[in-house]
């Protein structure tokens, strides 16, 4: 089952711009676009067990995969997790979690001490499929994570593809000698959803990758989703 469409969206907690829970939208557009892969960022479940991500993933036929990149909770134990989290379709291979960022500090529910992580899942017939959220408020932070997302993409065993909430443009930081390619490309503005104006939710991909990616004029969020097309997931040679 050769993964050929991919969803992202930064969810904003299961909530709208407004504050109003959509889950039901983030589920509607699912189905209307069918995807093989739907990747999930800032998803925010209780402990243990992540309730609406679940349910999303049995009303819609997937497997749903959760490593908190975060748990918070008090002294008395976590209440929940919150971070990056994949629905799949296609067999899955391996799965991993790579730690992009370690604060200094245990998360008190500031940004500086939030960790930040990538899920990657590799999938039947063999492609690696990512998901990802880095800071936004701290230039130096991002960058030192995205360092070190380009590092480890270099040891991965199979092409690969990332989708995430950079909040960056690619334009700043992407290496131009080809061992990246960033979709969609120009970049589009997919930030803030009433008036988009930041190009900072896109896919980065090995070069062996055909895609092609689109943000959505879908609302339901803080951010506009994006659309990844795939038109094979080997190597083109």
């Amino acid at each position: 089952m050769p993964v050929t469409r991919i969803l992202h969206w930064n969810i904003h907690s299961w909530r709208d711009d407004a504050g109003v829970p959509n889950v039901d939208t983030v589920a509607a557009l699912v189905e209307e676009t069918d995807p093989d892969v739907v990747s999930l960022v800032e998803v925010d479940e209780p402990w243990p067990r992540p309730t609406r991500l679940a349910g999303l993933a049995e009303r819609l036929g997937y497997t749903w995969l959760f490593p908190p990149t975060v748990h918070y909770g008090d002294e008395a134990g976590p209440r929940g997790g919150y971070g990056n989290a994949l629905l799949v379709r296609a067999p899955i291979l391996a799965l991993q979690q790579w730690q992009l960022r370690w604060p200094p500090r245990l998360y008190d529910g500031t940004e500086s001490s939030e960790a930040r992580t990538i899920v990657l899942a590799k999938l039947d017939p063999g492609v690696w499929v990512g998901s990802t959220h880095l800071p936004s408020r701290s230039e130096p932070a991002r960058s030192a994570a995205l360092a070190r997302l380009l590092a480890l993409t270099g040891e991965l065993d199979a092409p690969w593809l990332i989708c995430g909430d950079f909040n960056t443009s690619p334009a700043g930081w992407i290496p131009v000698d080809g061992s990246v390619q960033v979709r969609p490309w120009p970049p589009e503005p997919s930030y803030p959803t009433r008036s988009p104006a930041k190009p900072i939710d896109y896919v980065l991909a090995s070069p062996s990758l055909p895609l092609t990616a689109a943000v959505l004029g879908r609302a339901g969020s803080d951010h506009l989703p994006l659309l990844v097309e795939l038109a094979g997931t080997g190597p083109t040679g």
